[in-house]
């Protein structure tokens, strides 16, 4: 599934630059990290991407009812369960992580968004969102393509940038396609390591960070097939 293959590279990334960095030996004790992930109102901005589909002639988009064309379920996932949970690269790319962490393991996340092409944005406000303004960044994108976006063959590198994904899940030409678009809100919080001989002693230090974005994924996934064009 190529839509959110940024939000994995630039988590696995951070990642394996931690592992580099790292001294097996002399390494402080891992923090402890929790993440929330809070879904929006289903239809988020789906009337501003319906009204940019029309404008270009393509037909609306329409609510996903499938779970299999639906977002994943939000939730909160404490340390141990979080190698099996597939907002974790999302929430590490929203809220980059500065330091090391018991989250991450040698192991890939086993859950996995399902097939579908999504289009992504960061928002500040999770409560008062611009959706003309988040539609008109997504179509901004055809300025990097040279004519008509190309399959997503091996090496090709224009998928490897996410607002390129998101105008192609914009346009998603496929027939009677659908959306679930959603305002995505992380919340980690982190406390330091010794959090529990600190809590037993009421004085834990804990942070919190949040971190908001507009996801919609479209289905049928138009990029699925390395041979074939989305548009032609």
């Amino acid at each position: 599934m190529a839509p959110l293959k940024l939000l994995t590279v630039v988590s696995s990334s951070l990642f394996l630059l931690a592992r580099a960095n790292g001294n097996p030996v002399s390494d402080p004790p891992a923090d402890q990290t929790t993440y929330n992930v809070a879904l929006g109102d289903e239809g988020k901005c789906l009337e501003e991407v319906n009204a940019a589909r029309v404008a270009a002639g393509f037909s609306e988009l329409t609510k996903a009812t499938k779970a299999t064309s639906r977002l994943p379920k939000g939730g909160d996932f404490p340390q141990d369960e979080q190698t099996n949970w597939a907002w974790k690269p999302v929430c590490e790319a929203l809220i980059p992580t500065k330091t090391k962490s018991r989250s991450a393991t040698d192991t890939e996340d086993k859950a996995e968004f399902q097939s579908g092409t999504y289009a992504y944005l960061a928002i500040d406000d999770a409560d008062s969102v611009d959706c003309k303004a988040v539609v008109d960044k997504w179509k901004d994108a055809y300025s990097n393509f040279d004519g008509l976006p190309p399959a997503n063959k091996e090496g090709e590198q224009l998928y490897d940038t996410q607002e390129n994904v998101s105008f192609v899940a914009l346009y998603n030409p496929t027939k009677d396609a659908t959306a679930d678009c959603r305002v995505v809100t992380c919340t980690k919080k982190t406390s330091a390591a010794g959090a529990a001989a600190a809590s037993a002693r009421g004085n834990a230090e804990q942070n919190t960070e949040t971190a908001s974005a507009l996801i919609c994924m479209t289905a049928p996934d138009v990029l699925a097939d390395g041979a074939k064009a989305p548009f032609t």
